[in-house]
């Protein structure tokens, strides 16, 4: 999954929810946290991990791959649902997320 397929998601709680809990995730976890493989790029893998298997770090590996951290799921959430235009497209909203979290994060 990339970036611009996971806005769709974050543009609605309740999808969310169900994504994770399609991804064998424990939604019970205290933060389930969505990572870049190798490199914050728009192109990048995205996978989500609970913050027990990350540690809480920005950067960790896994079977020999490193991942980065984008955001906690429902941080990704408030900033799609509450601070960027629900007129922009799912590649505005994308790229804006991600420059948010190379800039500012």
């Amino acid at each position: 999954m990339k970036l611009i397929d996971l806005i769709p998601y974050l543009r609605n709680s309740n999808s969310l929810e169900q994504l994770l809990v399609e991804q064998n995730l424990n939604i019970d976890s205290e933060a389930i946290i969505i990572c870049m493989e190798e490199s914050l790029d728009i192109d990048s893998e995205i996978l989500f991990f609970e913050i027990e298997q990350t540690e809480g770090n920005l950067l960790f590996e896994k079977n020999g791959i490193k991942y980065i951290e984008l955001f906690p799921a429902y941080h990704a959430l408030e900033i799609v649902e509450s601070y960027l235009p629900s007129s922009d497209d799912n590649q505005k909203i994308a790229n804006r997320l991600l420059e948010y979290r190379i800039n500012d994060a």
